[in-house]
Parts: structure tokens; C-alpha cells; sequence
């Protein structure tokens, strides 16, 4: 190879200019992130002071007016629990583990895994009334989401102690890893911090999705640039700055800090996202928007070259506007009654008026559900 010339100083003096630009652009993301979070945390503020104004997600309303449960039967339905192991579960943890492993197989389907690490943890159903509860559901480590069973899943409580089931599962039922199974600290340390804290949550989706894990390595954050991204901005989105492998129970406290408490989405700075959410359903919503809004962000960055000038980035007043119509995102068209209301109450003759609010979440998971069991088939997960 032949000696690369000298840089001239006009070539020193157009990288110099390249860098200040860089860095200007740099700097202008970061007070625009600034933006979002406090916009974000002054929404969570008006919603501890005032939830009739805080923006709802229509699964909210659901939980909050109807009578069908947000875990609907109707939308995801799961095989009885067999006769060898009825002592083992309660058919509501059972239902709850078949709900968990075809979670864990979705996930693998979307690419949300990093070879054996990474955790969807849920917590079981009236295990807060235990002494050592509450207790939640994770995969044991070594096995690949790929191979998640309703029970190869373990139960452990808040100090990453397994908890034993009333009779011991059979060997068979537990081929991969027959034994007491083992328990990843890391995986533990975020997901326990998170159950232990919020009790709004009962779901904590945690995985390296690469598109979302390299937003998170980013200074600017996720931008709202998409309907996916408002979607995350409407759930409330903060971020965690990154410390080292997730392995030191003293990071518990400022990770808490960071997620807050009411926001659903967390970005783990240079690792990864978090979602926590009230159901399984919509934690898969939740992190199914967010790596989508992660997926457009690095194409839309990647046209560009780079350049913002080139890209369609709202200013704060049109953002508010933006985030709040994503409350309404999936509703029905109006079915109200005709007979006349009142202004104060908006109550008919016959009663309170009709409204059809759609389990968006159930929908999406129970889409995701069939494509899981129609995949690997519902006895390799549901065993």
C-alpha cells in the first residue's frame, strides 16, 4: 500500500466543522429527550394528582368499566390441567404458566432473546398473601425460550429462593433441566425490584431485541416519529442509565427511581428495554410497539444519513396533541344511544350508555398465541 498523503488544512478544517455539527445535532436531541421526559413526568404527576385527567390507554378503561376481565377466557383460552400434575398447581397458576410459556415462545418468534438470557416474569395470583410472597413465574436458566414449557418454568419469591411446589413435578415434565432448576441474578435483580415495588404490575418483559437495544445505546432515546412511538409515550417512558451487568441488588433502589410509579416502559441505557404492565397481554403490546418504533427510528436515521433536517420531528406543542390522541388509538366507532343525556352525568333514560372499548392487547396477544401453537404445537408448550 502506498503512503496516504498528508490532510491539508482545508480537509482538518471541513472535519472540524463536521464534528461541531455532529455535535450541535447531538446536543439538540439530548434537550429533545429532555422534553419528552418531562412532558412524561409531568403527565404522571397530573395522574397522581388527578387521574380523571390522566391520559388512559383503552386497556385501562377496560380494566376500569367493564365486567369482562382484562385476562379474557374468550381471547386466550388454554388446555386443562392434566390429571398427573393437579396436585402440582392451582388451575389458575396453571392457566397462568400456559399463558407464560407461549409468551416465551412468541418472544422467540419476534427475535426478542439473546440465546439463553433474558426473562418474562409473571407474578402468580394471590401469592402476595404469602409470608415470603409475592412469588413469580420465570424460565429457568440454561433453557432456550424455544423450548419454555408451562412446567419447566420456575416459582421463586422475592430473594430469587425457588419455591417448591405442594408435590413435586414429574421428572418428565422437566426433561431439559430435571433438577431444582437455576436462577439467573441478573434476571432476578430487575424483575424482583420491579414486582416488589409496583403493585399495579403483574408482567415484566425484559429483552434484547437488537434494534431496541441499539436506540438504548443512544443519547436521544426513542423519538416520536412513529404511532408505535407515541404508543410508548403515551404508556410513560423513562430511562436507567447503565451501570454494568445487572447483578448488584444496591442498583434496585435507583432502578425504581428511574421506572417511577406509573410508567410502563423503561430503557435500560446500553442494555436493553423493560416493559411492566398490569397483564401479560399488554406487556406484549407494549414491548410489540416499542421495537417496532426502535425498527423505524434506525431505517428512518439510516435514510438520512444521519441528517435531522431530513426528518419529520414534531415540535412540543403538536407532541402533546400527538401523545394524547394515542389514548383513543384502537377504539369503536360510537354506539351510543339516541335517547337524550344528561350534560352532567351522560346518562340515558335506560341507563348508563353504551360504549364497546376493544381489548387491543388481547387481540394482539391472542394473534401472537395461535402463531406460537400453530408453530411448535400446542403439546410441546402447554406440558
Amino acid at each position: 500500500m502506498g503512503k496516504q498523503p498528508k490532510p491539508s488544512s482545508a480537509d482538518l478544517h471541513d472535519f472540524s466543522k463536521k464534528m461541531v455539527i455532529s455535535s450541535l445535532r447531538s446536543a439538540k436531541l439530548r434537550q429533545y429527550r429532555f422534553r419528552l421526559t418531562r412532558f412524561i413526568l409531568a403527565a404522571s404527576a397530573d395522574a397522581l394528582i388527578s387521574p380523571g385527567i390522566r391520559t388512559r390507554s383503552r386497556s385501562n378503561v377496560l380494566r376500569a368499566t367493564s365486567t369482562v376481565p382484562a385476562y379474557s377466557p374468550r381471547l386466550n383460552a388454554y388446555p386443562p390441567i392434566p390429571t398427573d400434575i393437579a396436585e402440582c398447581f392451582s388451575p389458575t397458576e396453571w392457566d397462568q404458566r400456559c399463558s407464560l410459556a407461549v409468551a416465551y415462545r412468541i418472544a422467540y418468534l419476534h427475535s426478542w432473546h439473546e440465546n439463553i438470557f433474558n426473562h418474562i416474569t409473571l407474578k402468580v395470583e394471590g401469592s402476595e398473601n404469602y409470608s415470603d410472597g409475592p412469588h413469580f413465574l420465570l424460565n429457568d436458566f440454561g433453557i432456550g425460550f424455544d423450548e419454555i414449557t408451562a412446567c419447566n418454568l420456575l416459582k421463586v419469591n422475592l430473594d430469587g429462593m425457588v419455591v417448591h411446589t405442594t408435590k413435586p413435578i414429574p421428572a418428565a415434565r422437566r426433561d431439559i433441566n430435571p433438577g431444582e432448576g437455576r436462577v439467573f441474578k441478573p434476571g432476578y435483580v430487575l424483575h424482583s425490584a420491579i414486582h416488589a415495588a409496583r403493585q399495579d404490575v403483574h408482567a415484566v418483559w425484559h429483552g434484547h431485541d437488537l434494534d431496541a437495544s441499539a436506540v438504548s445505546q443512544t443519547k436521544f432515546g426513542i423519538l416520536p416519529l412513529s404511532q408505535e412511538a407515541t404508543y410508548v409515550l403515551n404508556k410513560g417512558l423513562s430511562y436507567h442509565p447503565f451501570e454494568g451487568s445487572a447483578n448488584d441488588l444496591s442498583e434496585q433502589p435507583r432502578l425504581i427511581a428511574n421506572l417511577g410509579p406509573t410508567n410502563q416502559m423503561l430503557l435500560l441505557e446500553d442494555h436493553g428495554p423493560i416493559v411492566a404492565c398490569p397483564t401479560l397481554e399488554e406487556a406484549f403490546a407494549g414491548m410489540y410497539f416499542l421495537t417496532r418504533a426502535c425498527k423505524y427510528q434506525i431505517k428512518s436515521l439510516s435514510a438520512v444519513g444521519g441528517d435531522l433536517r431530513q426528518i419529520h420531528m414534531p415540535d412540543d406543542t403538536t407532541l402533546i396533541g400527538i401523545v394524547k390522541r394515542m389514548e383513543n388509538f384502537d377504539e369503536a366507532p360510537s354506539t351510543r344511544k339516541e335517547e337524550k343525556v344528561s350534560s352532567s352525568d351522560e346518562m340515558s333514560e335506560n341507563g348508563p350508555l353504551a360504549e364497546i372499548i376493544h381489548d387491543t392487547p388481547g387481540l394482539m396477544f391472542a394473534y401472537a398465541r395461535r402463531t406460537a401453537e400453530k408453530t411448535f404445537g400446542l403439546a410441546s408448550i402447554y406440558r
